[in-house]
């Protein structure tokens, strides 16, 4: 199991942002600032700290460690095409990939190189953080970027579209690039070179996410931090308790029902007042005082219960039915009345004030010596008028008396007289509160305030009767009473008999006084805590936080870290990466300085150093150039893909980036070598080292290919198939050569002469460049470079067997070229001269035979 692979299954039950860590150290590189702040936040929501973000949902799900674990299959790259809105490539434009061995992209500034190892970098695994990929910016409308990627994964091809949102699949993670980013992630400078292999890099940046939050947290829980000051309340009420006690255990309900109102705080201060005047008192003078403010305060007590039993909120309900149950019998009866009365001359007939009229007369005639019955019949003498009775009026009469004796008309009645009994005990309520005015103020002097409520109790009473009596308009229902003073009156008053009965001895009085001031003392206590409440509200919220805060911090022991660090490398897994790291330094030629690889565990996090053995010096990254620093990073790389037995493609953006032409050979050579193992892709913008790649191809006989990449006035990234003819190799040239030599064949056979001697001028153009070329390389061994400041003087040996025979051949060969190519002018009378498809073709097998000799014969790789 490798690193990676033990990490992945060790995480899993990790708290979310210690998982987080390593994602984003798996998909950066590393954590910067910003990384380790957004891992800190993280960790706050998962300790309730703060509110859940769709980031830390995110966070939740599982790490994708595709590319990082074992490698079950090699993965090579095919094709890059169909890309769009990616920088100003253009469209339509497809790399194809040797399946094997090495392939060049050259490029020069602004080709498009950049643009295409993005894409690349985006879908494949880098160290770092993923490119910038933006669109043409000349362009008013970018579609959004996207790409074809061709892949092959063992013997099966695959395809992945590639955008921004979708950027990489699993398989591809298995392709590895190193680019000028990536090396500071191999390297670190901090005290000495530290070689960090992939998967213990991530512990590495885990101990640091660790060690950030921890350092941010022992600020934050500091004694002190973060609190504000409140006194220490001197007291023995469970009200202290609570306030020199507070923490994280208390709720706020707790500090809330401790707040004092303001009711009890205007009770401060008089019985302040009540309690220095007790203690100047006997228990007879005490009683007496008593009973007299008892008898001042029962008459306004007894007032105020009888205006309520009139006119309170309860009083005014009950009115109110009586109200509409008198209306619904009233219209019951007149429903009955027009059923029964139909007819009658006077509308008002069965009327209340009428029914009075007809009592009077039923009494009158009742108490008459002479009359047996009523109401009076047909033949009888009317009690009022003294005329006789007519059939058709004891038929009326005998009608009214009917309809008077049912039951509807009797409820009717009765309801009318109960409301109307309401009515006038209303109309007789005395609300004269100002006749109470001793009461008041006494009240007052007990509780601030009272006399207020009182003096507002009676308006709206008096309100209320007023409206009564005048409009017959009750209160509406959602107007409530603020009876508040008649319990506080019935308060006192309970109170106050209390104390009479219990002062019955000096003992019993000094035990009121004691009770008072206990009493006194819990509402001085309720006061501090309305005064102090934000306060203690906000320190009773930091106490919650920092109780979090230290759950938090217990996460941020970083000793499982270094438990399972310490646990891979005692597991060997280390060994052959230090095997093949220090391989590769051998291969860079580190002849300089020996190297040791230095291992140690410190906070969690295993470091891999690199020290200069026996020198008083250990630190590499003081003494090493940036050339021997980018090799060791090239180094690590590789190393990882050789320790991790990875045979999939690896990718170079510009390896040799501002490096001398010493090192750039040595990288070179390097990559070159890797090749013959595995897919290699190099992306330059380098000529010089363009030409060092393909020059080392051609020495060690390893495929390769390479395309250059052009760009006109509007786009970039214009692939086509060559390489530049600078960098070419005098092999390479004359394979080039070899083609043109066949177009030249088919312009002798179909074009004209003109044509044929237009072609054959550049032909020879190029047959004398491939000569200088020849001559640097191969005749003089490379002892002198163009594009190099050095001179080889170990390669002289080589240059003995020159002979007079050799420099004639060359000179003969460049005396031709320099005829028959353009850039001499001819004497107008003599004209161009320009030679047969023959001549041509016996030219261009010359330089093939003198390579050959070179090569082979003379020894001149």
């Amino acid at each position: 199991m490798t690193p990676i692979e033990q990490i992945e299954k060790w995480i899993k039950d990790k708290p979310v942002w210690w998982r987080q860590s390593v994602r984003l150290a798996l998909e950066n590189g590393g954590l910067d600032d910003e990384l380790l702040h957004e891992v800190y936040e993280l960790a706050l929501i998962e300790h309730e700290l703060a509110d859940v973000t769709d980031e830390f949902d995110n966070a939740t799900q599982p790490i994708d460690f595709s590319g990082h674990t074992s490698e079950e299959e090699v993965v090579n790259i095919r094709s890059l095409g169909n890309v769009l809105g990616v920088g100003a490539l253009a469209r339509n434009q497809t790399i194809d990939f040797n399946q094997s061995g090495l392939f060049v992209v050259y490029g020069d500034n602004g080709a498009g190189k950049s643009s295409y190892a993005n894409i690349l970098k985006s879908a494949c695994l880098t160290r770092g953080s993923d490119p910038k990929i933006l669109g043409n910016v000349f362009e008013a409308n970018n579609p959004p970027p996207s790409a074809e990627i061709s892949f092959t994964v063992g013997s099966k091809d695959n395809e992945h579209s590639w955008t921004l949102d979708e950027p990489s699949t699993g398989a591809l993670k298995a392709i590895r690039v190193f680019d000028t980013s990536s090396a500071h992630h191999y390297v670190n400078k901090e005290d000495a070179l530290g070689f960090k292999p992939s998967g213990l890099n991530l512990l590495d940046e885990l101990t640091a996410a660790v060690n950030y939050v921890k350092d941010i947290v022992d600020e934050e829980i500091m004694p002190g931090n973060g609190f504000e000051h409140v006194s220490t309340l001197n007291s023995s009420s469970d009200i202290a308790k609570v306030v020199n006690s507070l923490s994280y255990k208390h709720k706020e309900s707790d500090i809330e029902k401790h707040r004092a109102t303001a009711k009890e705080v205007a009770r401060i201060e008089p019985l302040r007042q009540e309690i220095a005047h007790d203690k100047l008192q006997t228990p007879e003078t005490l009683k007496k005082k008593l009973r007299q403010q008892r008898e001042l305060l029962k008459p306004l007590g007894n007032m105020t219960i009888s205006a309520l039993k009139c006119l309170g909120d309860k009083s005014i309900e009950q009115l109110r039915k009586l109200q509409q149950d008198y209306k619904q019998k009233k219209q019951q009866a007149e429903a009955i009345k027009k059923a029964t009365l139909d007819g009658l001359p006077l509308d008002t007939v069965t009327g209340i004030q009428w029914q009075e009229v007809w009592k009077s007369a039923k009494q009158f005639v009742e108490q008459e010596p002479h009359s047996n019955h009523f109401p009076p019949e047909t033949g009888d003498n009317c009690p009022l008028c003294l005329q006789v009775i007519s059939e058709e009026s004891g038929n009326r009469l005998a009608a009214l008396h009917k309809f008077l004796s049912d039951n509807a008309a009797t409820e009717a009645n009765k309801a009318y007289e109960s409301l109307r009994n309401v009515e006038e005990l209303i109309r007789s309520q005395d609300l004269r509160i100002h006749e109470h005015k001793t009461a008041l103020d006494e009240l007052e002097s007990i509780e601030p305030g009272l006399s207020e409520k009182f003096m507002v109790l009676f308006e709206k009473l008096s309100e209320r009767k007023m409206k009564l009596i005048e409009d017959s308009e009750l209160p509406s229902e959602d107007e409530i009473l603020d009876i508040s003073a008649v319990q506080s009156i019935r308060q006192i008053s309970q109170s106050i008999s209390e104390q009479i009965k219990a002062v019955q001895s000096d003992e019993d009085l000094v035990k009121l006084i004691e009770k008072k001031e206990l009493e006194l003392q819990r509402l001085e206590d309720k006061k501090f805590v309305l005064d102090n409440f934000q306060a203690l509200i906000n320190n009773l919220q930091r106490h919650k936080v920092v109780k979090k805060l230290e759950g938090l911090k217990k996460q941020c022991n970083p000793l499982k870290i270094s438990i399972l660090s310490s646990n891979i490398y005692k597991q060997g897994v280390i060994k052959p990466l230090e095997a093949a790291f220090a391989d590769e330094l051998h291969q860079f030629g580190f002849t300089r300085f020996s190297i040791q690889v230095q291992t140690r565990n410190t906070g969690g996090s295993q470091q891999f150093k690199l020290a200069i053995a026996d020198a008083g010096e250990p630190i590499v990254a003081k003494v090493a150039s940036e050339g021997e620093q980018r090799c060791i990073a090239i180094a690590a790389f590789l190393a990882e893909m050789k320790a991790d037995n990875r045979d999939s493609t690896v990718i170079f953006d510009d390896p040799v980036n501002s490096l001398s032409h010493q090192w750039s050979s040595r990288v070179a050579a390097r990559l070159v070598d890797e090749s013959k193992k595995r897919q290699v892709i190099v992306f330059t913008h380098d000529i010089v080292f363009f030409k060092l790649l393909l020059e080392q191809a051609e020495l060690q006989d390893a495929e390769n290919n390479s395309i250059a990449l052009m760009r006109n006035k509007k786009y970039a990234g214009l692939v086509k198939d060559s390489a530049p003819w600078e960098a070419l190799t005098t092999g390479k040239r004359l394979k080039v050569l070899n083609v043109e030599l066949q177009k030249l064949r088919k312009i002798e056979a179909n074009e004209t002469e003109d044509e044929f001697r237009k072609a054959s001028r550049h032909f020879y153009g190029l047959l004398r460049e491939s000569w200088e070329r020849l001559i640097e390389e191969k005749l003089l061994n490379k002892v002198v470079n163009r594009f190099e400041r050095g001179v080889y003087t170990q390669r002289l040996s080589r240059l003995v067997d020159i002979t007079e025979a050799d420099i004639v051949r060359i000179d003969n060969a460049m005396t031709k070229c320099s005829a028959y190519f353009t850039g001499h002018d001819s004497a107008a009378g003599v004209g161009d001269p320009y030679p047969t498809i023959d001549e041509v073709s016996t030219d261009l097998e010359d330089i093939k035979m003198f390579l050959k000799e070179l090569q082979v014969d003379r020894k001149r790789s």
